[in-house]
């Protein structure tokens, strides 16, 4: 398959426009899975197409993630981001700066010095303005900063009825328990396709989701190659507190993990982040672990393969006896929830669940040529490494 690359593709669509041809598409190929986002993607690109063209005093309408219809200044230059893990992916798509950001969940703050988002857009950590911790919102703060949007999570109900009494246009971005599968490969498009909106550039991160798109077919058609006798079972551990686990249970984002990586999922009888306990960890006894690590919890695969878990013991389970631990990484942030380095966490998951199968994907030149040409930014081997082997 021809590489997609950013010249290549403003070469293609420059001929394209002489045609006297303009194709605006942000999202990827899937078909949308309820009406409120079919709505938004005929809707609202039309909307942010003709405010690309009218007074940047005026303002265009965007159909947010929960159906609501926003009314947001054509020209946007202050934002306030509210409980939605979505700053690596404006970083995306701005190409490896994040401007505009007046103020962003405070709890934030700590994840991004640990990703090497702190490197690439620096502005994020130097920013002494954030909107306290995720689960707080102090409406008269944000009001200081002055932003032309706000952009939150569209599940926070409470949050979001807060927001629209303010009068500041408030633009709701879904995660898990939206009208649409939380399926990160899909739902950072999503984030992408409402940011084109909200901005009034249709089209723009079209090249940027295709070149992921690509990733994600080569390694899917390698997974399908792989006999079924030969796919392992695989849990993801999302969370350890106090002696208590925490699984990715079904309808959550590992869910769509593992169906991507044709694993057979442990935790899929449980539901959502479930709490559960470490005799239901032994009984599903799974052929990998998978830990959702930094950002959410401190365990590293180096202290459950030890034995160093205060309150738990892992020895007996077989992902642990045959060093099959792994701990999703932090290179743009939490790899395993929605982030612009989603088709690299596929990647990444693939090697590891099927090392034979993908013993030549060259997954290290994959990163760096992704981040290089994509952000802007040359990752360090010392960086690679950090991804790699959390």
């Amino acid at each position: 398959m021809k590489k997609i690359t950013r010249r290549s593709f403003l070469a293609a669509m420059a001929a394209v426009s002489a045609a006297g041809v303009l194709t605006a598409c942000g999202g990827s190929g899937n078909a949308a899975s309820s009406a409120a986002a079919s709505e938004s993607a005929s809707v609202s690109s039309e909307a942010v197409s003709s405010a690309a063209s009218a007074d940047e005093t005026g303002t265009h309408t965007v159909i947010d993630h929960g159906g609501n219809e926003v009314e947001v200044p054509n020209k946007v230059t202050r934002v306030v981001i509210d409980q939605i893990p979505i700053l690596s992916t404006y970083m995306a798509y701005f190409e490896g700066s994040a401007p505009y950001i007046v103020g962003y969940c405070g709890s934030f703050k700590s994840v991004i010095s640990d990703t090497v988002l702190k490197n690439i857009a620096p502005e994020l950590t130097e920013s002494s303005d954030t909107v306290y911790a995720q689960s707080d919102l102090n409406i008269e703060e944000i009001m200081k900063l002055n932003p032309d949007v706000i952009l939150y999570n569209a599940g926070n109900s409470s949050h979001a009825e807060i927001l629209k009494a303010s009068g500041i246009p408030s633009i709701g971005f879904a995660t898990v328990g939206a009208s649409t599968e939380a399926d990160p490969l899909e739902r950072y498009e999503e984030w992408l396709k409402l940011l084109e909106d909200i901005f009034g550039e249709p089209g723009k991160t079209e090249a940027f989701v295709a070149a992921g798109d690509e990733i994600v077919a080569d390694v899917e058609s390698r997974i399908a190659d792989i006999p079924e006798s030969d796919r392992p079972s695989a849990l993801i551990l999302w969370k350890y507190s106090d002696g208590v686990p925490q699984v990715s249970g079904n309808g959550t984002f590992g869910t769509y993990w593992m169906k991507h990586l044709g694993v057979t999922d442990k935790a899929l009888e449980a539901t959502g982040f479930a709490q559960t306990s470490m005799e239901q960890v032994y009984s599903w006894d799974p052929d990998i672990l998978f830990l959702d690590g930094p950002g959410l919890q401190p365990l590293r695969t180096e202290d459950v393969l030890s034995g160093n878990v205060d309150g738990a013991d892992f020895s007996t389970l077989t992902a642990v006896q045959n060093g099959r631990v792994y701990n999703t990484t932090l290179g743009m942030w939490n790899w395993f929830t929605p982030n612009p380095d989603a088709p690299l966490v596929l990647a990444w998951l693939a090697c590891n669940t099927y090392p034979d199968a993908f013993a030549d994907y060259p997954l290290g030149d994959t990163i760096k040529e992704y981040y290089k040409t994509w952000y802007g930014y040359d990752v360090t081997d010392d960086e690679l490494e950090e991804m790699l082997l959390y």
